[in-house]
């Protein structure tokens, strides 16, 4: 670091003269979700009543950025700046659920306390990461997860951020990849940030593009999703989902609506069946009336998703959901009754495809039977 600036006159008139240099090889902050300043320099050079920026650039954990303009002080106490950063795959977030990337071009011009920022940011080369816990394995006596207790806000209540203006259009360059144990895919957002810095306003959407969430006995292929930013409550965006699921020989569909406070959802099915027992079918993997046949039932779809959760954490730890894996072609039930023989069964049901699918039956008596079945579904 380098310092040299003389400055004269008075507050009113200030005079300046002089440069700065500061050189920065490597600085890592103690919060490790902070990226990593590489390669830094930056030369300033004071003349009259104008600070110059001659060079201000660096690379924040690979992504480059660079600062030009200057600031003018036709007061000491008043400057003015007229500043333009640009960022290259610039890392601006990182934690253990998102990372984070972006381009940039901005600009920031006008009175230092109520400056004018506008420009454009580009999301690249971005990830969100998710493991879910169905059950709490090896956590017993665990309470469940509970909600937040308020909204996050997002303000900044102190000057001089408090009054700058936005104008900023925020666009993914690449889809921002979605991963996680039970869901993959990826959002595409087209939005707009203005208002203040006290109150800032989102506009705009988020569009879902091939995501697939995994249930616990199914998969849901989620064909139209959007999230709706509107300026009159930019944190409570609108919910308009639509997805499909194949639960052995129904077809689910699924519509989520409303806020993100307050979502609401509607399930149909084909062949027609009751909330309550879509409900159930996507719960438990059987209806309710199957569930009341036998208490071995539900202790059996139990089993299966146990074993499930303990392959994921044991073999596909920190990696994400695959639509073709054996667990999510196979289906296993214990204890349902046999409509031939009013007695309890084993049966199995592992899909090929979307049109063939294997069945099995296993009777406490030995007895077996096996199918090849044809789907036709009729839309």
């Amino acid at each position: 670091l380098g310092l040299d600036v003389d400055v004269r006159g008075t507050i009113g008139q200030p005079v300046l003269s002089g440069s700065a240099d500061m050189t920065i090889n490597v600085a890592r902050a103690n919060n490790v979700t902070l990226p990593a300043l590489n390669n830094f320099k930056a030369r300033l050079n004071f003349n009259g009543d104008a600070l110059t920026i001659q060079q201000f650039g660096g690379e924040l954990s690979g992504g480059k950025f660079t600062v030009t303009g200057g600031v003018k002080f036709p007061k000491l106490t008043q400057p003015m700046v007229d500043l333009q950063l640009k960022a290259d795959s610039a890392l601006i977030a990182r934690n253990d659920t998102l990372t984070a990337r972006a381009n940039a071009d901005i600009k920031v011009t006008g009175p230092f306390a109520s400056a004018n920022v506008a420009g454009a940011i580009a999301m690249t080369n971005s990830h969100f990461l998710k493991t879910i816990d169905l059950i709490p394995i090896g956590l017993p006596g665990r309470p469940a997860p509970k909600p937040p207790s308020a909204r996050p806000e997002f303000s900044f209540p102190e000057p001089p951020f408090r009054d700058w203006k936005f104008d900023v259009a925020i666009r993914t360059k690449d889809p921002v990849d979605i991963r996680g144990n039970l869901a993959t895919g990826g959002a595409i957002a087209d939005l707009k940030l203005t208002g203040t810095g006290l109150r800032p306003e989102l506009q705009g959407t988020v569009r879902l593009e091939n995501v697939e969430a995994t249930l616990p006995f199914s998969r849901l292929q989620v064909s139209y999703g959007f999230l709706y930013f509107e300026p009159s409550d930019s944190m409570n965006p609108r919910i308009d989902l639509q997805g499909t699921s194949v639960i052995r020989d129904y077809t689910v569909r699924v519509y989520v609506y409303g806020t993100l406070d307050a979502p609401e959802t509607i399930f149909t099915s084909q062949p027609p069946l009751a909330q309550e027992e879509i409900i159930s079918l996507i719960a438990t993997g059987v209806t309710r009336a199957e569930l009341s046949g036998s208490s071995n039932v539900l202790a059996g779809r139990a089993g299966m998703l146990l074993v499930q959760q303990l392959y994921r954490k044991i073999f596909k730890k920190g990696e994400s959901t695959q639509s073709n894996t054996v667990f999510n072609r196979l289906d296993l039930d214990v204890g349902t009754v046999d409509p031939r023989t009013g007695r309890q069964q084993v049966s199995g049901r592992f899909k090929i495809n979307d049109q063939f699918v294997i069945v099995g039956d296993l009777g406490v008596g030995g007895t077996y039977r096996g199918m090849l079945k044809y789907l036709i579904r009729f839309r």
